[in-house]
């Protein structure tokens, strides 16, 4: 009865990833500065729009700069997340097998920690480069604003 239950979860999650790819792009998906429209998604529609929340306004050369930095940090963090969700698999099926290998659910926990590390520390120093991109004024409403 297990296994009967196993595979028809296993056929349903590979019929769901199938179904589930990206169709063609057609023309006229353009997103960001011709980067396409998964660069726009991950952005988000106004990537810069906290900045003008709290009243900083960015020069065309700032925000380019930080647009780039955006890029920058979904090209490297791309792959880390696509090794999360490797592990993250791997886990459900060791975690789905009669005999679960317990060694092997603490390596594969422990690989995906440090994957979600080193995703934590790209997103820290993306935020660093951004603010270094502000003016010592900018930076000081940034903090004001940040500490309230």
């Amino acid at each position: 009865m297990k296994k009967i239950f196993y595979i028809v979860s296993m056929v349903l999650l590979l019929s769901l990833s199938i179904f589930a790819q990206p169709g063609p792009k057609g023309p006229g998906h353009r997103g960001h500065r011709g980067r396409g429209p998964e660069f726009e998604r991950r952005l988000g529609h106004d990537p810069l729009q906290f900045f003008r929340k709290i009243g900083i306004i960015l020069t065309d050369e700032q925000a380019e700069k930080m647009y780039d930095i955006a890029i920058k940090f979904i090209t490297e963090e791309e792959p880390i997340r696509l090794e999360i969700e490797r592990i993250e698999n791997n886990i459900r099926l060791e975690l789905m097998r009669d005999n679960t290998d317990r060694n092997k659910l603490k390596e594969l926990i422990r690989q995906k920690k440090e994957q979600e590390a080193l995703r934590d520390y790209l997103r820290i120093v993306r935020d660093l480069d951004i603010i270094n991109v502000l003016t010592p004024e900018q930076k000081s409403k940034l903090n004001s604003c940040m500490t309230k």
